[in-house]
């Protein structure tokens, strides 16, 4: 299908799931979706052949160091340390706009945050920081009875936060500080001590995000490996295993957005969908936003699908995508009082999860088989 024919038929899509009214056209609408998006795989040509077999290059890598994760990482520093800032002084100040400032700060830092979540090599899994920053999915609610336990603590007035980092991990990052910003009257950030351990994972989230910052600049032994490859290396012996990493981070990356975190919010059961990444402050959207924009500057900013002519193809569907991000960007009432979605946000969710599938299956038809890796890439082989 041409770049013109995608476009045309996510236009119909958008024209077919218009808000719906009721439940059961919600649930015509998903399933009429599944089979246009069936007949628009099949529509999908066949991986095309290249006399030349694809071979990573230093310059590729180097694009990606210097264009995709040195930027992200360091954007995300300096909003955390620019947070730490300005709360400074929080438990000094008046409580009368604190909440309210903080909830936008959270937002703001967990924009940032989201883009280099997807980012799952390296550095990121040094620490535990993967887990620490962001512990999801808490099928058996950890967080809450961790932070229960912490809280308790009689000295908890006086956490540091070399203190918080042996704590577990569950407690460490932006689920617990979501808890207590957004606690529907459970926990108020207006009272001492809950002030200073907001305050402190505050703090703890920037220590973090300035430990990726720095495992990420150009003489850090990391970035050296991916950028100059040797056989004794103990993280890439040669540019492939590096080319190889940053696809595990797109696969891995899509499969999360499509069976985990889509796959929780179109369930149809309420306990389920509430396990939903940040649900509670309805900032699920800010999530799904940044990992989306993580994946499309893997693809896109270094020259990959350039060099694999495939760039077309997927801006028109990574197009699509943030078309419907951007009509559940100001969607806070996500659900009724019985905890079901919308029949309009269970619609655009799904039609989101459709075309996030149609690209995870051009990424594994037409772009890993041109890097040599099949459709049946399996990105914990060698790991």
């Amino acid at each position: 299908m041409t770049a013109s024919g995608r476009f045309h038929h996510w236009l119909l899509l958008d024209m077919a799931f218009d808000p719906a009214g009721s439940r059961r056209r919600a649930g015509l609408a998903r399933n009429a979706l599944s089979a246009l998006l069936a007949a628009a795989l099949l529509m999908l040509p066949a991986t095309r052949l290249r006399a030349a077999e694809f071979q990573a290059t230093p310059q590729l890598s180097a694009n990606w160091v210097q264009d995709v994760y040195q930027p992200a990482f360091r954007r995300f520093a300096n909003a955390a340390d620019a947070w730490t800032s300005t709360t400074k002084d929080l438990c000094e100040s008046g409580p009368a706009s604190r909440i309210h400032a903080l909830q936008t700060d959270f937002t703001r830092l967990l924009q940032d945050y989201a883009r280099v979540e997807i980012f799952r090599s390296g550095p990121m899994l040094d620490n535990h920081l993967q887990n620490r920053l962001f512990y999801w999915p808490d099928k058996r609610r950890v967080g809450e009875r961790q932070l229960r336990s912490l809280l308790a603590d009689t000295d908890i007035a006086s956490l540091s936060v070399r203190q918080l980092a042996r704590k577990s991990v569950a407690v460490q990052g932006f689920p617990a500080l979501e808890r207590l910003l957004f606690s529907d009257g459970h926990y108020t950030v207006e009272e001492t001590p809950l002030c200073h351990v907001v305050q402190t994972l505050i703090q703890n989230i920037a220590s973090m995000a300035d430990e990726l910052d720095r495992a990420w600049q150009s003489d850090s032994e990391y970035v050296q490996a991916f950028l100059h490859p040797e056989p004794s290396s103990p993280h890439f012996r040669n540019a492939n295993e590096a080319l190889r990493s940053v696809i595990t981070e797109i696969v891995t990356g899509l499969d999360s957005l499509v069976d985990r975190k889509l796959q929780t919010l179109l369930s149809g059961d309420p306990r389920i969908i509430r396990t939903a990444p940040l649900w509670r402050s309805r900032r699920t959207v800010a999530m799904l936003t940044g990992n989306v924009a993580g994946i499309r500057s893997l693809l896109f900013d270094a020259g990959l699908l350039q060099q694999l002519a495939m760039e077309d193809e997927l801006t028109t569907d990574f197009d699509y995508v943030d078309h419907l991000l951007g009509k559940l960007q100001y969607t806070f009432a996500f659900a009724g009082p019985d905890g079901q979605l919308s029949p309009e946000v269970d619609t655009v969710f799904a039609s989101l999860s459709a075309v996030l599938n149609d690209i995870r299956h051009t990424v594994n038809h037409q772009v890993l088989t041109p890097l040599g890796m099949g459709v049946n890439f399996n990105a914990d082989d060698g790991d």
